[in-house]
């Protein structure tokens, strides 16, 4: 009946604007989070010129320590990468690579002196407060202008499904009131237009090109390295995504491990909604290899896929997200190459998507597609309890 329409219609409004009104919340508070990151990096990227000595390589050195970092991600805090910066300027640790020396042939040509000097400074590089302030802003600005891009379609999207529906609603009953109605959302919902959203993905986009003139030198060899990281990616989303396509930042080969279905339950005592061969497909076209993990212990597996030639002229790093600082492995992996950390994509988890959509209870349901999030993505309740289901 048109009383049951226009009961529905008026309770769609409601929800977009809720929906919207808290991503616009959220997007201007970030927003002010950009801005201060990108200050960080200004001031740490002076910091490191007026340490630099004349002559020097003009590498980041200054300090980096855990306990920073750690409160740094606590506060809130996708590389579209280029494939000439990637595989332009290799250096002399690549083209012994390319020419598949063995690790005999190659300590009897090249110092060792050298891998080590290399190995030393992609570690001090990593560790650095210009490089850490650098990929911190560079991830979050990419992240936050796809999620600006998305709200920006979500609003294109809306406004066109209320002009269809009101259309086919004209047809049916032989009216004309679609002129009016869309008259009168254009008044009370004035941000379909998305007038907001562009502004600030314009200030965005010049903040990405500030960073890009801030990025710090990096060490001949830095964008030749392979990089490792491990994870599960079940329901694959656009966090997982955007962490993938950020190891770029840190080398030119990715290379991802993933843990089998019985691994993932006895983790997380949970099965996973996508089984092994569907996440193995999801994750493919993001990384350059991929093998799978059968236990909850990955280091052996690690071991396994990384060569004695990759770590004796320092040619590997491995990366994740800030999510497990401690995760499983560190000891041996710090022990023969640098680890990096990037930010998470805020408000996008895998226990977000299964709670919502596939939850047993429809209030739990409802609840997570409107509650606020963690840090980590999890949805929470009024007193800050991740919602089970």
């Amino acid at each position: 009946s048109e009383h049951e329409f226009f009961n529905l219609y008026e309770l769609s409004k409601s929800k977009l604007t809720k929906f919207y009104t808290d991503k616009e919340t959220w997007a201007t508070n970030y927003y002010d989070t950009m801005e201060e990151r990108v200050q960080a990096l200004r001031s740490t990227k002076l910091s490191a010129q007026s340490q630099s000595a004349p002559g020097d390589t003009n590498l980041a050195t200054d300090s980096y320590d855990e306990d920073s970092a750690t409160s740094s991600i606590a506060s809130g805090g996708g590389i579209d990468s280029n494939e000439e910066e990637l595989f332009v300027d290799m250096g002399a640790m690549s083209n012994y690579l390319d020419s598949r020396m063995t690790l005999e042939s190659y300590k009897k040509e090249a110092p060792s002196a050298d891998n080590e000097w290399l190995k030393q400074a992609c570690r001090r590089v990593g560790k650095s407060k210009h490089f850490q302030n650098y990929i911190y802003a560079k991830k979050s600005l990419d992240t936050f202008a796809r999620e600006l891009d998305l709200v920006l379609e979500f609003l294109i999207l809306n406004k066109t499904a209320f002009s269809k529906i009101l259309k086919k609603f004209d047809k049916r009953t032989r009216s004309s009131i679609r002129s009016k109605k869309m008259e009168e959302l254009e008044i009370s919902h004035g941000f379909l237009d998305g007038e907001k959203v562009q502004e600030m993905r314009r200030g965005v986009s010049n903040m990405l090109r500030t960073v890009s003139h801030l990025k710090p030198s990096l060490p001949e060899g830095w964008e030749s390295r392979k990089v490792y990281t491990i994870g599960c990616f079940d329901l694959f989303h656009r966090g997982h995504q955007n962490a993938l396509v950020s190891l770029r930042e840190f080398g030119y080969f990715i290379v991802a491990g993933i843990h089998d279905d019985a691994s993932y339950f006895q983790l997380k005592n949970k099965y996973t909604i996508d089984n092994l061969e569907t996440r193995m497909k999801n994750v493919k076209p993001f990384v350059d290899q991929l093998y799978v993990i059968p236990s909850t212990d990955p280091e052996l597996y690690l071991k396994s896929m990384v060569s004695e030639l990759d770590i004796e002229i320092g040619s590997c790093c491995y990366a994740r997200g800030d999510d497990m600082l401690n995760f499983p492995g560190r000891e041996w992996v710090e022990s023969v190459m640098p680890v990096h950390f990037i930010p998470r994509t805020e408000a996008c988890s895998s226990t977000l998507i299964r709670t919502i959509y596939h939850a047993d209870n429809p209030e739990i349901r409802n609840k997570a597609a409107f509650a606020d999030t963690r840090y980590d993505g999890k949805p929470i309740d009024e007193d800050g309890n991740v919602l089970k289901f």
